[in-house]
């Protein structure tokens, strides 16, 4: 359940963004192939780009899909479908990291080097060829989003603030660690920071679907 404070609001948005922006990725991939030559700022530059793909879908579910989203079957559904994506998310993000299988993303020679404006067009490409992208906010999104509409408008605005926050500051220490040579984070750290996202995407997803099992039965 999503709690009724905005600060709180902010915060938990924030730790479930975490979760899937830290997760390997078009939009890391974009941000890891150029931090080299641009440094810090290639993730703020990319990460806006993605944020107005995100601020557009967040206004489509809130007021195009309202209506839709206010019937309790389809909360039920959502719910559902939601808590299995998260518990897959979860599940995959600390078997990956258990096995090995997650490291440090590296950045690769040979990429040519962008402009701001190329950067933040690289953002919104990256975004919207990500089908994981729809499937999280059509589910997961759209859930939370429904019960902050029902709380009021600073609480929509909350949730995609602290959603927006978590691309920006993880976009920008990726973008900070790759073009300083890894000297800030290092394959242990990264793998501690995913398996938590892990576990608390497994909690999240049980949430869910225990909300959705109950509206059912």
């Amino acid at each position: 359940m999503l709690p009724t404070s905005i600060f709180a609001i902010f915060t938990f948005s924030f730790l479930v963004a975490l979760g899937a922006v830290a997760s390997p990725g078009p939009v890391s991939t974009a941000i890891v192939s150029q931090s080299p030559r641009q440094g810090w700022r290639a993730g703020p530059l990319v990460a806006t780009g993605h944020a107005f793909m995100e601020l557009s879908l967040v206004l489509l579910i809130v007021f195009g899909l309202g209506p839709a989203l206010a019937h309790s079957a389809t909360q039920t559904l959502i719910a559902l479908v939601g808590g299995a994506l998260l518990l897959f998310m979860g599940g995959m993000l600390v078997a990956d990291t258990l096995r090995g299988k997650i490291r440090l993303p590296q950045a690769e020679e040979g990429t040519k080097a962008m402009n701001p404006r190329q950067l933040v067009g690289v953002g919104i490409v990256a975004t919207i060829s990500n089908p994981f992208w729809y499937a999280w906010w059509v589910t997961v999104g759209a859930g939370y989003l429904a019960m902050a509409k029902a709380i009021n408008a600073a609480a929509i605005a909350a949730f995609f603030l602290g959603h927006i926050s978590a691309d920006f500051a993880w976009d920008a220490l990726l973008s900070t660690v790759i073009g300083g040579g890894r000297r800030w984070m290092n394959d242990r750290l990264y793998q501690g920071l995913i398996l938590f996202c892990g576990g608390f995407f497994l909690y999240l997803g049980g949430s869910f679907l225990w909300q959705g099992m109950q509206s059912f039965l």
